[in-house]
């Protein structure tokens, strides 16, 4: 008898498993509008929206209505009216625009994408497609031979995602290993790469997420929700940049940070009481050591209370803000969600008294544990939310402070998570925490970054820990607690490209570790790393060792001050590209395939422990601290080594020995690089004279953007655009440049021109006139001439 009832009660849950999981199925209706066309589906509704010619997005629901629930990753308006064409046939529908085919099967429901010469892009797999399990959503695709995955954002186990499983949680995961796959970000984009073409698919659903890239399985790959809609859009390149840079279309991208924010910044938990960060500040300007941000961690709070100063530690805040400011440093402060439960505490009580915590659904307000002992958590979701908060930031804004840190916000609290049935306003329409998790930092962030702009018309700082698709239209981030050895130093390099592959291109590590001591060498080659990753912090853990440069020994501190003098001489490049990125969306810091994608040696492991910086510049970090060699991969052309000014042959894998003082650098033949002189601060002293380093090539361009580096006057035109023109014809060189836009004075008044990798002219003509004043030794010509709009260089032979 009992095993009679164990076989039924086998029997029962199968068939229950078995009722639960569904496919879509047959197609059995449809309706077309100007931009979409809704399918009626057996188990399922499905609606497809035409966004642009390479931009489709699929959306499927088996509830009777679609969440009516705005998504907190897309700000793209979709068109009233698209561009496509749209036929029946018995078997299938076929949609075209000016760059895709669609055929959908009607029975069962399957959508395959072709670009125009009918090649096929991306298919859902024939015997799958899109399936429910109960609340869970999958969506099944077909898995070729020859593709290549890459994004989700912070992941630790290199860029290729092959043949693994993720999951996107936001988690504080400290000490996180090249195993660990839920930390701090989530960011649902990936890139495909089959036969050397790219298409992206950006999958909108904050809940809980899985994506699998073969794993265990050689027929599909799949990605699904725990719960929610299946959402996700299709967007055709063929180039990574054109994917990268739509994906950025749909879900913003980075605003111009100030150009401060691009300087060395230093850290540790903690620096306090005032004394010790005055001693600080005085050290770096004595050691002329340049630094431009300052952090305050948690420790500078009254209890870990939010908008307090600690008035024994901080007994005037003004006036110490006021004097850093005075010394050149900005100071940015830590600021975590959580709100200590004290009725006696004003941030507590006004958001009890106007109900903006989130709460359980008998109405308590929900308290978690973290750093204040018992919280309340603000609910970003929630418009009153947003702006209270954003409105309570002023009073450190008026104090001096010059932008904001946010940690914790994953959001994090003792024992990992919030109760699932926490709830959350999710702009009017209700959600549980299920949902929101994954998008509470992008929030936290939202309301950060609307709260300075109405208090301020200078631009601010932030800086996130956690984020979801999105992230980049408010904060930088760094890639959360890392550990100071050589697996972490590898991660991170190839964290922060995976980052820029998904859309966030203000990204850094923690310099030099935040969890235990590196070794002088590992030291040095972090910084070295650090200085050419567009966000650069020192900062280390409470219970580590001084970790400020001349903390170290005198070799040491000469080595780390190379690194990051190399940094502010290169501040007009890395402000260049941080322009070029808030235009395009395109990161800063490149995998090599997104510039060489047609190259088989770019997608190489080994690859991925080099990068570029924007067109021109490769970067070859040696990321083993006991190496002094690299190996490393130069693309067809010619390569200027900046090292020892030489010019080299690309196409091959080279060998260079590094001294511990050095790391890797190339221009790209053609490449344009304009550098200043070494400050101590960004606006230490005005630069009145400008360097351009040039490669010469057959033909190149390059633009250069200046604006006054702090203020919103640049959308208003108050910015300058010169665009430079390289042409090399026969033996003969020349260089033109001409201002595109003149809205705005630099104060620069000379520039010199050094043309490197050159051979001594026969003349040089400087706007027309034959001229003597260079200076040529060891295949560079240098030439100095006023700053003026129009210039025309030529170097005859």
């Amino acid at each position: 008898m009992k095993k009679f009832t164990v076989i039924l009660l086998l029997f029962l849950v199968t068939v229950e498993i078995t009722a639960e999981f569904k496919f879509a199925g047959k197609i059995t209706n449809y309706k077309k509008f100007d931009n979409r066309i809704e399918f009626t589906l057996e188990n399922a509704k499905f609606n497809l929206y035409v966004l642009d010619r390479n931009i489709i997005r699929f959306r499927y629901t088996q509830k009777n209505d679609f969440d009516p629930a705005p998504s907190y990753a897309v700000i793209y308006e979709m068109p009233e009216k698209s561009d496509f064409s749209f036929h029946e046939s018995n078997d299938e529908f076929i949609i075209a625009t000016a760059e895709l085919t669609l055929k959908i099967a009607k029975n069962p429901c399957r959508v395959s994408i072709y670009d125009k010469n009918n090649n096929l892009l991306n298919a859902d797999h024939k015997s799958f497609g899109v399936a429910f399990d109960g609340d869970d959503i999958r969506c099944f695709k077909e898995l070729n031979a020859n593709e290549k995955f890459y994004g989700l954002g912070e992941k630790s186990d290199g860029l290729l995602k092959n043949g693994k499983q993720y999951t996107l949680w936001n988690t504080d995961f400290p000490g996180y290993d090249t195993r660990k796959d839920e930390l701090y970000q989530s960011i649902p984009f990936f890139i495909g790469i089959n036969n050397y073409k790219a298409y992206g698919i950006f999958f909108d659903n904050p809940y809980k997420s899985h994506f699998n890239f073969g794993a265990s399985n050689n027929r599909f790959y799949w990605f699904g929700a725990e719960k929610g809609e299946m959402d996700y859009y299709f967007i055709y390149g063929p180039d990574v940049k054109r994917v990268i840079s739509d994906y950025t279309k749909l879900t913003g991208r980075m605003e111009l940070p100030p150009k401060w924010a691009i300087g060395y910044q230093q850290s540790r938990y903690s620096y306090y009481p005032e004394s010790s960060v005055r001693r600080v500040a005085q050290a770096f300007r004595d050691r002329k050591i340049p630094c431009d941000v300052l952090y305050l961690d948690i420790h500078y709070m009254e209890g870990y209370r939010v908008f307090t100063w600690n008035k024994e530690r901080f007994p005037q805040p003004e006036k110490m803000l006021s004097d850093l400011e005075d010394m050149g440093f900005k100071v940015v402060p830590i600021i975590d969600p959580g709100v200590k439960a004290d009725p006696d505490y004003f941030v507590a009580k006004e958001g009890l008294e106007n109900d903006l915590f989130a709460k359980y659904p008998d109405g308590e307000y929900y308290q978690g544990e973290v750093w204040p002992s018992w919280s309340y958590f603000p609910d970003f979701t929630k418009e009153e939310t947003r702006k209270w908060w954003g409105d309570k930031l002023s009073l450190l804004l008026d104090q001096g402070v010059d932008g904001f840190w946010n940690d914790m916000n994953e959001p994090a609290v003792w024992g990992q998570n919030f109760p699932d049935i926490v709830l959350f306003d999710d702009n009017g329409f209700t959600a549980t925490h299920k949902k929101i998790h994954n998008v509470y930092a992008l929030s936290m962030a939202r309301s950060t970054a609307e709260g300075l702009k109405r208090h301020s018309n200078k631009r601010h700082f932030i800086l996130t820990r956690a984020g979801y698709s999105g992230i980049q239209r408010y904060a930088a981030v760094w890639t959360g607690d890392n550990v100071a050895n050589d697996e972490h130093l590898i991660l991170a390099c190839t964290m922060s490209l995976g980052m820029g592959l998904s859309g966030v291109p203000f990204i850094g590590s923690d310099v030099g570790g935040f969890i235990g001591e590196p070794s002088d060498n590992l030291y040095r080659r972090w910084y070295q790393l650090g200085a050419f990753t567009p966000f650069f912090r020192g900062h280390s853990a409470v219970d580590t060792r001084q970790r400020e440069p001349y903390n170290y020994s005198e070799f040491v501190e000469k080595d780390v001050r190379k690194a990051i003098e190399t940094r502010y001489r290169l501040l007009p490049f890395w402000y260049n590209e941080f322009y070029n990125s808030s235009v395009t969306g395109l990161p800063i810091m490149r995998a090599m395939f997104v510039n060489y994608q047609d190259d088989a040696n770019a997608y190489s492991h080994e690859a991925q422990y080099q990068y570029m910086l924007g067109e021109n510049l490769l970067v070859a970090p040696v990321l083993i601290s006991y190496d002094k060699f690299k190996k490393l991969y130069l693309p067809d052309g010619k390569w200027y080594d900046w090292t020892n000014n030489s010019v080299v042959e690309g196409g091959g894998w080279i060998i260079k020995e590094v001294p511990l003082d050095e790391i890797l650098l190339f221009v790209r033949a053609g490449g344009i690089i304009p550098i200043q002189e070494v400050v101590n601060y960004v606006g230490e002293k005005e630069i009145d004279s400008l360097r351009f380093l040039i490669f010469p090539a057959a033909s190149s361009e390059y633009k250069f953007y200046e604006d006054d580096g702090v203020s919103y006057e640049y959308k208003n035109g108050k910015y300058a655009v010169t665009k430079f023109i390289l042409d090399k014809k026969d033996k003969n060189i020349i260089l033109t440049t001409n201002k595109e836009h003149k809205g705005y004075e630099s104060g620069v008044k000379k520039y010199e021109f050094l043309f490197v990798g050159v051979e001594k002219p026969a003349e040089v003509i400087v706007n027309g006139s034959m001229t003597d004043e260079f200076n040529f030794d060891n295949n560079r010509l240098s030439i100095q001439t006023l700053a003026s709009d129009n210039i025309k260089i030529e170097l005859k032979y």
